[in-house]
């Protein structure tokens, strides 16, 4: 064997990575990495059984190839790269809409092939490094695109796994160190030694994460570069195109009216999680809720009513549009812009992005918070009706994707209240159509708006006064009676029933309003739902399906409100930290349990959290003093081994102190004066004779000036 191939192979053998633990642990990340994306719609069944199966075959081919010179594999493995390459390009250029979001999906699918064809050519630690990085990578796309809190099984195995792969990697560096530790060490460290770095930085990331999460802001969507738009394929048009379509409810579906207002037989029951509002007219005869399924999820910085329609001709029961003219709405390109209404102040105001990942089929309602601006819809039609609600022109089943930019005008109490504190008419436009009361309109209905905003100076005082009347005199319930034939619904549920849910009091506070002289009408959609405070996502569900009142305020317009409902105005902030709604999550996951529980978990695991972490700080600042308390010697004889290390003459396990600091002075420092050094260890060491501070300061000198006198190479 020549010189040069002995050399190539010392570099390939010194190169290699030996350490199956390592390579295992890697492995798992990648893989737990990998699937956690594919599990966000990536790829298909190809891909993923490439990634899940190839990996670690891969990885094992690796470890038993890490030798070898692999020139021809480095060649085919390119070509691989560069054919994945060359169907992103093409994936993208078949898209040809300019949206950055669905770029992210065949991105994502080039990483995975990328990774997948790396893992064949890992031998070296340095390799198996990069695979950990990408893996980083892969989890933290994983983690964008994910909706749901499945993402998080994922992530703590690579955690976990990662972790692993780092400690292991570490003592395998260290192990590689010349040994000059005291004798009887092994080199190869025991389980326990792993473990232990292992579940201490698991429990710092803890610890340090949970108080963290308590008061790090929400992650915010306004400045995203990607607004998703998924449409799944097959989506059947609406019977007619404008037209109001909710299969949800079965042969009361909107769509299967015919031109007598009649409806036919055969269209099967409405579906549990069904609301009857979302048709043509909303009758508050009708009892029966929705119930608990999870509908939609919606991502959005801060809470706010998802609306739907709304309704402004009240006949004493039933609410009615009184126009519902469409206009239609087409783009070429996205987003589709929404022009604004008659009755809005104008485009001026915050925006506020939200996208709406249905899990369930529903009506063809593009749900917005007021006032939508832009969309993002595949289909690239809309419909919008003189309210300014929107309308698609295809079905939207589960798995639709669309966002909304609405602009919402600043609102807040005080410039409510500036808005309305002159005696201005509205326009007649909006006189006309939301200030409409039935002629037979129940006279104490009347006279009890009259008598609770008496003292109230401004619209939104008397709003206010309205909704406190009602939250102190009535009972919100899901368990009232029937309405009685003939029966007015807003006189029966203020002075008969004195209870009910939302049609009732939505309808109720529209009423005494307009009786006032104040624009209002009926809007119904969904209650902004429940945050998850781990994926930062509203989560709505059936139940949250909701009707409210919304009130016109000069140069501001429509505003929301509702007594029964938690949402906040357009100019109150959002969530000010990412456990935002912690407690009520865990309230509504542990129903069986009283409310304050969730609350109680909360404060408990952050005031563990905090109490860790101070006992963790403890820990190291003791560690420093008993670090700082050791022997003389033993911080002086750690000195000379760092500097006999440094020039290449470690110590052995074998070696005595005296022994090696003799041998430094005659064959690397070359000071005799280290001989008298010597001594003095000797004496402290094994006489037991401490050495006094002249001793100590003259062996520390002749070490330094030694040290100087033969830097190391």
């Amino acid at each position: 064997m020549t010189a040069l191939a002995r050399i190539k192979e010392a570099n390939t053998r010194r190169s290699a990575e030996d350490s199956v633990a390592l390579r295992i642990a890697v492995t798992v990340a990648v893989v737990a990495a990998a699937t956690a994306t594919l599990r966000q719609g990536v790829g298909g069944s190809a891909l993923a059984a490439a990634c899940i199966v190839g990996i670690p075959g891969a990885m094992v081919f690796s470890h038993v190839t890490r030798y070898r010179e692999g020139f021809m594999l480095k060649i085919l493995l390119a070509l691989g790269i560069l054919a994945a390459f060359g169907r992103f390009l093409a994936t993208v250029a078949d898209l040809g809409t300019g949206v950055a979001s669905e770029v992210q999906i065949p991105l994502a699918e080039l990483f995975l092939w990328t990774q997948l064809l790396h893992s064949f050519d890992v031998p070296a630690r340095r390799d198996l490094y990069y695979s950990l990085v990408s893996s980083l990578v892969l989890i933290g796309v994983a983690g964008v695109l994910s909706i749901s809190m499945t993402f998080g099984w994922h992530l703590i195995v690579w955690a976990v796994a990662a972790t692993v792969a780092l400690v292991i990697a570490h003592r395998s560096e260290l192990a590689e160190l010349p040994r000059i530790a005291a004798e009887g060490r092994s080199g190869a460290p025991p389980l326990r030694r792993v473990l232990r770095p292992v579940i201490a930085t698991l429990v710092t990331v803890a610890i340090v994460g949970a108080v963290a999460f308590s008061f790090v802001p929400p992650a915010g969507t306004a400045r995203a570069l990607a607004f998703p738009a998924v449409l799944p394929e097959g989506a059947g048009s609406v019977p007619v195109p404008g037209g109001l379509s909710n299969p949800t409810l079965g042969d009361r579906d909107p769509a299967r009216r015919n031109a007598d207002g009649t409806y036919d037989e055969g269209g099967g029951p409405g579906q549990s999680f069904g609301y009857f509002g979302f048709a043509e007219e909303l009758d508050t005869a009708v009892r029966g809720r929705p119930d608990n399924s999870l509908v939609m999820r919606v991502r959005a910085e801060q809470a706010d009513f998802w609306k739907g329609q709304t309704f402004d001709h009240w006949d004493g029961r039933r609410w009615t549009s009184s126009d519902d003219r469409v206009r239609e709405i087409r783009s070429e390109t996205l987003p589709i812009r929404i022009p604004p209404t008659p009755t809005e102040a104008g485009s001026e105001g915050s925006q506020l992005v939200q996208t709406y990942y249905l899990v369930r089929p529903g009506p063809n309602l593009i749900f917005a918070a007021h006032a939508p601006g832009q969309v993002y819809l595949a289909d690239r039609q809309l419909f919008q009706l003189p309210d300014g609600t929107l309308r698609a022109g295809v079905e939207l089943s589960s798995s639709t994707v669309y966002t909304v930019i609405s602009v919402r005008p600043p609102a807040t109490p005080e410039i409510l209240r500036r808005s309305s504190s002159f005696d201005i008419a509205p326009p007649g436009p909006i006189a006309e159509r939301y200030l409409q009361l039935p002629e037979d309109v129940s006279q104490r209905v009347v006279e009890l708006a009259h008598s609770v905003t008496a003292d109230a100076p401004t619209t939104y005082d008397k709003v206010r006064a309205l909704e406190a009347w009602m939250g102190a005199n009535t009972t919100y319930t899901l368990d009232i009676p029937p309405l009685p034939r003939g029966a007015d619904a807003v006189d029966q549920y203020l002075f008969e029933d004195k209870q009910g849910f939302c049609e009732q009091i939505g309808s109720a506070l529209v009423v005494m309003l307009r009786s006032l002289g104040v624009p209002a009408r009926l809007a119904v959609g969904y209650a902004a739902g429940t945050r998850n405070p781990f994926t930062g996502m509203y989560e709505v569900r059936a139940s949250d399906a909701h009707s409210w009142a919304e009130v016109w305020f000069p140069g501001v317009g429509w505003q929301g409100f509702d007594p029964t409902a938690q949402v906040p105005l357009a100019g109150d902030p959002g969530p000010q930290s990412a456990a935002a709604g912690l407690a009520q999550y865990l309230n509504l996951s542990m129903p069986e349990l009283p409310d304050w529980v969730g609350a109680a978990v909360f404060w408990f695991a952050l005031a563990a959290s905090a109490v860790g972490l101070g006992v963790w700080i403890a820990l190291g600042l003791r560690r420093r003093r008993r670090l700082a308390r050791r022997r003389w010697v033993t911080r002086f004889l750690d000195r000379v081994e760092t500097e006999g290390r440094a020039r290449g003459r470690p110590r052995e396990p074998a070696q005595s102190a005296p022994e090696y600091i003799r041998l430094l002075g005659r064959s690397v420092l070359r000071d005799p004066r280290l001989d008298s050094v010597a001594e003095v260890v000797e004496r402290e060491v094994f006489g037991g004779l401490a050495a006094d501070e002249d001793d100590r300061a003259s062996a520390e000198s002749v070490l330094a000036e030694a040290s100087k006198a033969w830097p190391a190479g």
